[in-house]
């Protein structure tokens, strides 16, 4: 038991990692462009497809007031995504044994 709740843990915090991550690469390519450069280049719209896999569930996010998560209260909203992402891909994992088990 100890082992999967790790294992859905360390999940969980890679994807909050990497969703953080993702984000702040694409904003620093994105400004760090010249004038001259009026079209994203194709790294940056391959950045911003991973941000909306990465943020799936709460790409609705945007509907929702700036003011309901200041400053870096946002971390805690991705934070519980990642945590949902780890428990559907592990659950997967659980049905995909069960079904294989039983052939």
């Amino acid at each position: 038991m100890k082992k999967k709740l790790a294992v859905f843990s360390i999940m969980a915090l890679i994807h909050f990692g990497l969703s953080i991550a993702v984000v702040r690469i694409a904003m620093w390519l994105a400004l760090g462009r010249s004038a001259e450069q009026l079209e994203p280049n194709t790294s940056v719209h391959l950045l911003v497809v991973a941000t909306k896999i990465l943020h799936y569930p709460l790409i609705s996010l945007s509907l929702y007031s700036r003011q309901w998560f200041p400053g870096a209260w946002i971390y805690i909203v991705i934070l519980i995504n990642s945590f949902l992402w780890s428990g559907v891909i592990l659950g997967l994992v659980v049905i995909c044994r069960k079904m294989l088990k039983r052939n």
